[in-house]
């Protein structure tokens, strides 16, 4: 074949294929219904995890049992420093801040001892501290500020000169839980809302017929899937691009990174997920089972990324299937590009293994197309 035959046999590929996906980019503008969920969903994404999730809690429940007035006195001043707690009991009988815990009315009961522990005779004893451990996440961070702030006043009543530590917080200085969650809103959002119309795609054109009348035009199959799939792309940019933008006018995040990098590696991103899904509705015998099979994926990407849990915490094996996923280097990469000021070969680094994942989901997607085609 001589190179002006091949230049022409391939100019005339590109042509049905953007046939095609001027084709399904008319019936996803006349979609009102898509369109006002490919701006909407970001939104209401960001101003939900941005301002309603706070991972440093406020007004944690407290009771306290105590004998003596000096010392409640005392720990009220240790409470207050904190900003943590809100006491719904005080002044409370022996045992009965372990009480109101246990029967789910607190989250802590503090059971202050007969002894004043800041008496200065030096005969004191530590208040016994009583947590409901069914959810520790909500309680943990006050009770650390409780022993920092208990520890400091000790200190300072027996005149012993505790030693200071310097902590510099880098890139999060005021510890912001919106600047810790929303960037990781760029990968969660593109992904779900690609997988999602990925695995829709073929099955829902095969349910309706559509698919096979297609196929009956010159459009070669290929050519048709790749047209079909173009125009979500976009629709993956420009969510991506949304959120970027509420997130930098709405929490100030410093974005002092290589930003034209990140929303070139979208397009990228947004194929691995788009593929897979297609690989889902190539594999599925219904609407049903690949949107079941959609869930199947994100839930554990969401988990083992490092978007809500913290990734260093997680077992050996755990970080190894969450080294695979695309999502835990879409984290890395946005929180590096608006938290920490990196440029594009950061940003390049964590792409390397979202080409591998793509590379393999396209194989499963056209390996699953074909069985499906014959």
């Amino acid at each position: 074949m001589s190179a002006f035959a091949f230049a022409q046999r391939t100019s005339r590929r590109v042509v049905r294929m953007l046939a095609v996906a001027r084709i399904e980019t008319l019936h996803i503008i006349r979609d009102r219904t898509s369109i006002s969920l490919v701006v909407g969903v970001p939104v209401i994404q960001i101003l939900l995890f941005g301002y309603a999730i706070n991972l440093d809690p406020k007004e944690v429940p407290l009771a306290i049992a105590e004998e003596r007035g000096d010392a409640g006195d005392r720990l009220h001043r240790v409470i207050e420093e904190t900003h943590h707690f809100a006491i719904v009991a005080d002044r409370l009988g022996p045992g009965a801040a372990e009480r109101m815990v246990a029967e789910g009315r607190a989250l802590v009961g503090i059971e202050l001892p007969t002894l004043d522990y800041f008496a200065p005779d030096g005969v004191s004893e530590a208040p016994r501290v009583i947590v409901d451990a069914s959810d520790p996440a909500a309680v943990r961070p006050a009770l650390a500020g409780f022993q920092e702030s208990y520890w400091r006043n000790v200190g300072r009543e027996f005149l012993v000169p505790l030693p200071t530590v310097e902590v510099r917080w880098l890139y999060n200085p005021e510890g912001r839980t919106a600047w810790t969650i929303v960037p990781g809103l760029v990968g969660v959002i593109t992904m779900i809302s690609m997988l999602m119309l990925g695995a829709l795609t073929l099955v829902g054109e095969r349910e309706r017929g559509s698919w096979e009348g297609l196929l009956a035009t010159p459009v070669k199959a290929l050519d048709a899937l790749v047209g079909k799939l173009s125009p979500y792309l976009v629709i993956g940019t420009i969510q991506a691009s949304i959120v970027l933008v509420v997130a930098r006018v709405l929490f100030q995040l410093p974005a002092t990174g290589d930003l034209w990098a990140l929303l070139l590696a979208v397009p990228l991103y947004s194929a691995a997920h788009l593929v897979l899904g297609f690989a889902f509705s190539a594999l599925a015998e219904s609407q049903l089972q690949a949107l079941q099979a959609a869930v199947f994926f994100y839930l554990p990407s969401i988990l083992l990324s490092g978007f809500m849990f913290p990734f260093q915490g997680m077992p050996r094996w755990a970080r190894g299937i969450g080294e695979s996923l695309p999502l835990t280097h879409m984290v890395r990469a946005t929180r590096g590009v608006l938290l920490k000021g990196e440029g594009a070969a950061g940003v390049a680094a964590e792409m390397v293994p979202v080409v591998t994942f793509a590379t393999i989901a396209a194989g499963v997607a056209l390996f699953a197309y074909r069985r499906r085609i014959d």
